[in-house]
């Protein structure tokens, strides 16, 4: 071999920059043994394709350029052989389209090797002629081969260094890292963007300066002796922010040796976890506490009373010596209904912060549901304590309340159960103090009503009678009689008014007692069907015989409305019985006229439009403003049977139907006087000019296969 060769090899590539030694000895080498083309290339993972890294013709640096290695020489160089071709390489390879573009004669390849031994790149020379000199240019390639191998392994080191560097500085986590002393020596940009300290920020300081004192020293302590016996600690801990605001992070530190198991660094990889916990500690603050008034919710009141009955309690003791009180918001849902829910929201938290101020520490308030709370007391020693809490609660909401500009008044339904007297556990509690409130408010509401045998047998009835109910929905068990409504103008019945009735077992149980039960119950709509589709059937009937001039006037209860006017049947119903819609009048009661059911004007203009009459039941019971009557679409308003024996009894009385009739007619709204009994009732009707009557005087309530003989018979 050419000594001379090889030292100008050398001299060619001192003092020559890394980014330049690939091409230079690309060149030196072409140079030395008059290869027309040297070059360097790396090869994908799959050692499918080979793309050079330096590349020369005659000298001369050429653009880089890629190839497949498939039935090429350069395979066999991949696959860690020397391979070498001093002529015909061409009729060797055919299919290599390189060399015939090339028009190469001769081939020299040598397999370049990463530190593991794996090939990750050739060294290649093309010869245009025969390589005269093979074994020289094999010995010169492998020769220098080595040192291209060290500038590989110098790039790959370096990619891999800049790699590790670029995936530390990116990473979400912090890190940082100390010296054997404990000194901040580097810190990464998230350790930065979460405590707010740069690297020249800790220059010659420890991690000690993002102590934030909410761990002890002990904490301290074992961490330090965990990371100092074990070469590593994780685990969470409170530190502090450079602003001095406080997080939490999950932490992770480990020991870094050296060769000689001398201890050199720290490091440490953190992440700020205070979202997590903020938000474990939020659904763990949702599972106890109500999120709108910030008391506690059912669960945790649940949880503090077992836990208080088993602390301070005996169930042994007949005496008193706690109470659970159940509290009801009357008719919040008119006010949600007046003035909307954020409204009723703002006055559910004023009263669970009155409720709040009114208690001891060892009590606790709790929101249960939408408008109900409870309080529950501990030392309690009579009853009388009890009351003392109940009066201090309702004086406490004896002044109407100013929110938003608005002045509402609030009263409570409460109920009481008493430790251990009522119950011994916290379900049993809640149950009864709840029966307790339910009878407060059926009592007319603005009370209290402590538990007792007699409330849970009243319960225990009212769920009989729910029973019953189903099953007489279930079995068919109601019919309908009709009451006739007569014309004074036409002298002729030209209405009859539906009346449900129900034969339990052979027994007439009373619409006054079970119509409101249904209605408490969700039970009334299916009863409302059936008295639509029955009277539509029967009147269907009745015109069949002749009286096609008869109207049927059915009752429905608020609780049967639809929320919205487009999902109302009833006018389908009608008309699938082959009715017209004319042929039906709805009786409502005058809670319909209540502020919280505008909604229900569309339902009823709508009921009107089709052909319907509307009638208000029982006027002057209730909501009996004259302003109520214009908003709403109202037919015909009956007059209640209260005001037409006042009308024979009291010296006003009579005033009073008069006025009643004179204002329905100022609003041209039909007048039907209901429960009228006497002659002279009907002359006074008859001489104030009232439209219709209904009562006993005419007849009784009648089954269906009575009223056409009743239509033919009868004269006024």
């Amino acid at each position: 071999m050419n000594n001379q060769k090889i030292k100008n090899i050398i001299e060619s590539l001192s003092n020559i920059k890394s980014n330049e030694f690939f091409k230079k000895i690309c060149i030196a080498l072409g140079n030395a043994v008059n290869a027309d083309y040297v070059f360097i290339a790396t090869l994908d993972d799959r050692r499918t394709t080979a793309t050079s890294l330096a590349a020369t013709h005659k000298g001369l640096i050429i653009d880089g350029f890629s190839y497949a290695l498939k039935n090429t020489p350069c395979s066999k160089v991949a696959n860690e052989s020397l391979c070498t071709h001093s002529e015909n390489v061409q009729q060797l390879y055919p299919d290599d389209k390189l060399l015939v573009d090339m028009g190469v004669e001769g081939y020299v390849g040598v397999p370049l090797k990463t530190c593991e031994g794996r090939v990750d790149a050739i060294l290649v020379a093309l010869f245009d002629n025969t390589i005269s000199h093979i074994d020289e240019v094999e010995t010169l390639f492998l020769l220098f081969s080595g040192l291209i191998e060290k500038e590989l392994h110098k790039v790959a080191s370096s990619k891999k260094i800049e790699f590790y560097k670029y995936i530390v500085e990116k990473s979400h986590d912090a890190i940082i890292v100390c010296d054997q002393n404990q000194f901040v020596t580097y810190v990464n940009p998230s350790f930065t963007r979460i405590t707010g300290y740069s690297q020249s920020d800790l220059q010659g300081k420890t991690p000690k300066i993002l102590s934030s004192d909410k761990q002890s020293e002990a904490f301290y302590q074992t961490m330090w002796a965990n990371i100092n016996e074990n070469g590593h600690w994780q685990g969470q801990i409170w530190n502090k922010r450079k602003n001095g605001s406080e997080y939490l992070e999950w932490l992770s530190i480990t020991s870094i040796f050296d060769e000689h198991s001398e201890l050199t660094n720290y490091i440490a990889f953190f992440s700020n976890i205070t979202e997590h916990y903020e938000a474990k500690e939020k659904i763990k603050y949702q599972d106890s506490y109500d999120a709108l008034t910030k008391t506690a919710n059912k669960n945790k009141l649940f949880q503090f009373i077992e836990k208080s009955i088993s602390e301070n309690h005996s169930p042994h003791k007949i005496t008193i010596t706690a109470a659970l009180l159940v509290i009801d918001l009357d008719l919040f849902q008119k006010i949600n209904g007046l003035y909307g829910y954020v409204f009723g929201d703002k006055v559910l938290i004023h009263v669970a912060n009155t409720l709040q101020s009114l208690i001891r520490n060892n009590d606790i308030v709790s929101r249960t549901s939408g408008d109900n709370f409870a309080l529950f007391a501990n030392n309690i020693k009579d009853r009388e304590s009890i009351v003392l809490i109940i009066d201090k609660i309702t004086n406490a909401f004896i002044q109407p309340i100013l929110i938003d500009g608005i002045t509402i008044k609030i009263t409570l339904s409460i109920g009481i159960a008493c430790y251990s007297e009522n119950a011994t556990d916290a379900h049993g509690l809640f149950e009864k103090a709840e029966q307790a409130m339910f009878f407060s408010k059926d009592n007319g509401r603005n009370s209290y009503e402590f538990y007792t045998q007699q409330l849970s047998d009243e319960a225990k009835k009212e769920e009989e009678l729910k029973k019953a109910l189903e099953l007489a929905i279930e079995n068919n068990e109601f019919s309908l009689v009709y009451q006739p409504i007569v014309s004074l103008k036409e002298k002729s019945v030209s209405k009859f008014e539906a009346l449900v009735r129900w034969d339990n077992n052979g027994s007439c149980r009373s619409p006054a007692e079970f119509i409101p039960a249904a209605e408490k119950f969700g039970l009334i709509k299916a009863i409302g069907d059936f008295v639509l589709n029955q009277a539509c059937k029967e009147l269907k009937i009745l015109k069949k015989k002749g009286f096609t001039d008869i109207v049927f006037n059915i009752n429905r209860s608020i609780y049967e409305f639809p929320e919205r006017a487009k999902e109302n049947k009833w006018i389908d119903t009608i008309q699938e019985h082959g009715l017209n819609p004319r042929d039906i009048c709805f009786e409502l009661t005058e809670s319909v006229l209540a502020p919280e059911n505008d909604n229900y004007i569309a339902l009823l203009n709508k009921l009107q439009l089709a052909g319907c009459t509307i009638a208000l039941d029982d006027f002057g019971t209730g909501y009996s403003s004259l302003s109520y009557l214009r908003r709403f679409p109202i037919n015909v308003l009956k007059i209640d049977r209260s005001f037409i024996l006042d009308m024979t009894k009291e010296k006003n009385g009579e005033v009073l139907v008069s006025a009643i009739i004179s204002m329905a007619k100022a609003l041209q709204v039909n007048v039907v006087a209901e429960g009228v009994e006497l002659k002279n009732e009907v002359d006074i009707l008859t001489r104030l000019n009232c439209d219709f009557i209904q009562g006993y005087y005419f007849s009784k309530p009648l089954k269906p296969e009575f009223i056409s003989q009743y239509l033919i018979d009868f004269k006024l």
